[in-house]
Formats: structure tokens, sequence, C-alpha cells
């Protein structure tokens, strides 16, 4: 996996062949591959990714930063397609990401889990801008105590923009007291889109809980398992950045 380091807000340059070109904050993947970018002590990016024509991408982002604001653009051309698994364990983030299917069949998969400690607001805006086009967008969030949590994620189809597919489904788990709110909106003007969205606020389920103490496993264990299944299996790291999330996840739940 190729790794991309964002330090103080700027890309470090690395050794990246003939598969990606790296311009100011533009990044342009040129050819298939598997590649990871990492968010170090940065307090604001704005950053483009640009997947070109047939182009299939597996990016991971992972960010473990104090404040930041994160200013995201990703452009995806016809029959491109970007999975994008991310991990954020930040102090607290504001974060604005516009994500263009500018291409026919382009496509997104985008995965994203985090623990919020503060104060984090997320806006996700999916324009689908070329026939048959897909978004699949999967949020997964650990509300810790006194924290709070807001998605706005809009997904836009205008007339004429034919058999796209939209899919949101965004859950958050709540410890203790926080103020978590979700506002899935799907702004559809053609009549052959297919659309489905789901939107989840609660603790943790009674039900999976009291199985896992059945079997002898402690109260605080168990909160901590569930809340690792739902993290990791939403972003499916490779096992280096497993052991670091499962190192931060061993320090919350249950308290």
């Amino acid at each position: 996996m190729n790794k991309i380091r964002i330090v103080n807000n700027e890309i470090i340059p690395f050794d990246s062949s003939n598969d990606v070109k790296i311009y100011n904050n533009e990044i342009t993947f040129l050819n298939n591959g598997n590649y990871y970018i990492e968010y170090i002590d940065s307090d604001n990016i704005t950053i483009t990714i640009n997947v070109l024509e047939n182009v299939c991408i597996h990016l991971f982002e992972y960010s473990t930063c104090l404040d930041i604001v994160i200013n995201n653009i990703y452009n995806l051309n016809r029959n491109s397609s970007l999975i994008l698994n991310k991990f954020y364990a930040n102090n607290s983030t504001i974060e604005s990401i516009n994500i263009n299917l500018n291409g026919e069949k382009a496509n997104i998969k985008y995965n994203f889990s985090s623990i919020s400690s503060n104060d984090d607001k997320y806006s996700i805006n999916i324009y689908h801008l070329e026939k048959n086009t897909s978004s699949d967008i999967f949020n997964r969030t650990v509300a810790k105590d006194n924290s709070s949590n807001t998605f706005d994620i809009n997904s836009f189809v205008e007339n004429g923009i034919k058999d796209c597919f939209l899919n949101q489904q965004t859950k958050i788990i709540t410890l203790g007291d926080s103020n978590n709110r979700i506002n899935p909106n799907m702004f559809i003007g053609e009549n052959s889109t297919t659309a489905v969205h789901s939107s989840t606020i609660g603790s943790i389920d009674r039900e999976n809980l009291f199985y896992l103490m059945s079997r002898g496993i402690h109260y605080k264990e168990a909160v901590n398992l569930i809340i690792k299944g739902m993290i990791v299996s939403n972003i499916n790291p490779d096992m280096e950045t497993k052991e670091k999330i499962l190192n931060i996840l061993e320090k919350i739940g249950g308290e």
C-alpha cells in the first residue's frame, strides 16, 4: 500500500512512479492501486482527489489530530471507482466534502468510522452528474459522553440523469449523554433513480449486550467488543492500521 502523509496541512512528496500525480494539494490517480493518507499535525486541510477514467482506487484516510477542519473534493470520471475507507479520532472535526460523479458509471463506496469526544460536524455532498452512477455512503460513529455530532448528507440527481443509485446509511452509538443529529437529504429530479436511506441514533443494542454477558463476558468488555465490531468492520483496515484503531478503542466503552 502506498502511503501519503499530510503534515502541517501539506502533502509530503513521495516516490509515486507513474501511478499518481501530486501537484500542490491535488492528487490525481492515474492507475489502479491501494493508497493510504494520514493527516499528521494538521488543522486546516483542503485537498482535491481525482480518479481518472477506468481507474479503480482503494483509499484509506486516517486522522487522530487535535481540532481539524477538512474541505476535500473527490472527482470521479467515466467508469471509475473509489472505495474510500476513513477513520477519525480527532479531538474535534469540522469536515465538508464534495463528491462529484462526473462520468457515466462512476461509483463511490464511502465507509466512515469515527470516535467522537467533543464537537464534530460533517457535511457530505454527493453530486450524480452523469447517468448510471452510484454512491454508497456508510457512516458509523461512537459518541462519547458530552460529545456532539451532526451529519448533513446530501445526494443530488437532476432530471435527465438516468438510472442512478443512491444509498445513505448512518448509525451513531451513544455512550452517556451526547447531542447527535443526522440529516439525510436526497434531492432527486429523475424518476429512474433508486434511493435508499437509513439513520439510527441510540445506545448499545441490549440484546447483543445480554448475549455477550450471558457468555460470561464482563459488561465493559462486552460494550467494547460491540464498539470494535461496528467501527472496524465498516472500514476494513490493514493489519497495521487495525492494531492502531483497536488500541484507541480499547480505552473507551462501558465507563
